[in-house]
């Protein structure tokens, strides 16, 4: 990275790590108390004085503080994310990229990055490669790489750039989706901050 955030590379390492998580399943009990904790008060906190993170995290803790009074929570959280990520009727926000992508060679693209980032992922995600908490893990991966003193950094950046590229092609439709269709608003908070970590990633370039 040619330019440095207030942000160091394993704190944004951490915080698409944390999103690629939300964005896989849904919140269980533990991690919703999790994320209304004090400890995540102050994570929130740490990421606000990023100026261009700010009204993102603003956005996001209100419906935190929102769920503190939602019946249910939990429960409702749940059917949210189900008729988001899950379903295949037009009011959703699938989270593929070739659901957005004509480019029938983006899995295969995605496939290279994950090679020659050294990850396997079948282990882990039961899901498609182009599925958006791939890209995020992949991403996460190569932000703690780059914090690692005896790794080739020009090599691993060029990657995070690759992947940076065709993220963006499809995470603003993405997001836009999730704004429509995500009524409580949570995950329509989540996927604003994400967008703005990617596109504040894409300018250290």
């Amino acid at each position: 990275m040619t330019k440095q955030t207030a942000l160091t590379s394993e704190q944004i390492a951490c915080v698409y790590a944390w999103l690629a998580q939300l964005f896989l399943r849904e919140l269980d009990n533990e991690k919703l108390i999790q994320i209304q904790s004090d400890e995540m008060a102050d994570w929130f906190s740490m990421l606000q004085n990023q100026p261009s993170l700010s009204d993102a995290i603003t956005g996001l803790t209100s419906k935190i503080a929102a769920l503190k009074v939602r019946n249910d929570a939990q429960l409702e959280l749940a059917a949210d994310f189900c008729s988001l990520f899950l379903m295949s009727d037009k009011q959703s926000a699938l989270p593929y990229a070739s659901v957005y992508l004509k480019d029938e060679q983006t899995n295969e693209k995605i496939k290279r990055l994950l090679f020659e980032a050294g990850m396997e992922t079948d282990e882990v995600f039961h899901e498609p490669t182009d599925h958006l908490s791939i890209f995020l893990e992949l991403l996460s991966h190569l932000h703690f790489s780059l914090g690692e003193e005896d790794m080739i950094h020009e090599e691993i950046d060029e990657l995070r750039k690759q992947t940076l590229s065709i993220l963006l092609q499809w995470l603003p439709e993405f997001c836009k989706n999730c704004h429509q269709y995500d009524e409580f608003g949570f995950y329509s908070a989540l996927s604003q901050l994400l967008l703005a970590l990617v596109q504040l990633d894409e300018q250290d370039e």
